[in-house]
């Protein structure tokens, strides 16, 4: 576990690929005045017990104690994508541990796979050189809007972040599996926390959709929603300064 900065504590749960560098660029600036702690999820390097999780309900008890980790005090926890339903259910089930919530382009509480994805779960191995095949797809149009004519820069660093932290097609395929009969559009009804839900641009989250992201905002009571602009589905690494101002801005609202 990583933790930095100093001022209200923070818990960032990563995305379904599990490594927090992923999202070292955000940790970091979001550190200027926060205490930021993030974990990988189990099965990672630099992962919080349990070191093995075998339902979805283990990430959440995980998110749990890297939260009792970083402090003893009810905590703003933000979750990335597919961590984002887990900081969802950690909120419901335990509402004094968490302050606020923070969605970041969250995968959405209804999602239920299609064709491609159920094929790409059922052979993560084999379906993996076509699902890196079209990752340039996926990302190099955000990157390029959020950075303009720096786009190679921050794409060749983006991707020498990922090749450091390299993810595993079979455990990615196992998180999602976990989802299986989950009930996770109820945990949304049962938040009370204030809640931002931040997406990026529709036209370029290619990972998510920012309306299936969206339909969230019908299901959480306190719930405010901001678009980064010039962004998709990683804002909060293209455009981390916007997206650590908006974090800001809500916090500072609260009571």
């Amino acid at each position: 576990m990583v933790v930095t900065g100093r001022g209200p504590a923070m818990l960032m749960i990563p995305g379904i690929q599990g490594r927090w560098e992923w999202m070292a660029p955000a940790v970091d600036t979001l550190g200027a005045r926060l205490r930021v702690g993030s974990y990988s999820l189990s099965g990672e390097p630099e992962s919080v017990p349990p070191q093995i999780a075998r339902t979805f309900d283990d990430l959440v008890r995980q998110a749990l104690n890297a939260l009792t980790r970083l402090t003893d005090a009810p905590a703003v926890v933000c979750g990335v994508s597919y961590g984002a339903l887990i900081a969802l259910r950690l909120a419901a089930r335990y509402p004094e541990r968490v302050r606020a919530l923070v969605l970041a382009s969250p995968l959405n509480a209804d999602f239920a796979p299609d064709a491609r994805i159920r094929g790409w779960v059922a052979h993560p191995y084999l379906m993996a050189p076509a699902f890196l095949a079209g990752s340039p797809g996926r990302t190099l149009p955000e990157i390029r809007a959020a950075h303009d004519g720096r786009w190679l820069r921050a794409a060749l660093g983006l991707l020498a972040r990922v090749a450091r932290a390299p993810h595993s097609p079979g455990r990615m395929a196992a998180r999602l599996r976990m989802l299986d009969g989950e009930d996770l559009v109820s945990d949304c009804r049962a938040v009370r926390q204030p809640t931002l839900l931040v997406t990026g641009e529709p036209v370029l989250d290619l990972i998510v959709p920012a309306d299936a992201s969206c339909r969230m905002l019908d299901w959480i009571p306190d719930v405010r929603h901001v678009t980064l602009r010039r962004t998709g589905h990683w804002g909060l690494v293209t455009r981390r300064e916007a997206f650590a101002t908006q974090v800001h801005a809500f916090l500072e609202t609260l009571p």
